[in-house]
């Protein structure tokens, strides 16, 4: 009895933590584009997912494209460069940081391409 119980809620909390619920994995990569290092990741939370896009480019500024849900639409780009970071999103009233985001999402979409060229090249040889 306790161990079905166990396994019952071990289960119920495997579910809600979106164990298993990665939407993108065909994108998990961790290498180097050209001379920039980029991470894409996913994580699972309750009952929807998170997906990052890391790039560190070559002057050593970092950009974290935040994908909520995992759609593969920015919902907001976190530019570091120095000690300064900052946060634009898509929902903001702010037109600027509209288009920051806007801009992000293009780049977001090249590097999903490349890292999708990169890891199909045995198909292709």
């Amino acid at each position: 009895m306790k161990k079905t119980l166990k396994s019952i809620v071990l289960t119920g909390a495997l579910s809600l933590s979106g164990y298993g619920c990665l939407k993108n994995p065909e994108y998990s990569f961790y290498g180097n584009i050209g001379e920039e290092q980029v991470r894409f990741h996913e994580e699972s939370i309750l009952v929807s997912s998170l997906s990052f896009l890391d790039v560190i480019k070559r002057d050593g500024g970092i950009v974290r494209y935040w994908d909520y849900g995992s759609d593969l639409v920015l919902d907001s780009v976190q530019v570091r460069v120095g000690n300064n970071t900052t946060k634009y999103s898509a929902n903001s009233s702010n037109p600027v940081a509209k288009e920051i985001v806007q801009k992000a999402q293009k780049e977001f979409d090249s590097y999903l391409t490349k890292i999708t060229e990169i890891q199909t090249v045995p198909l292709n040889r």
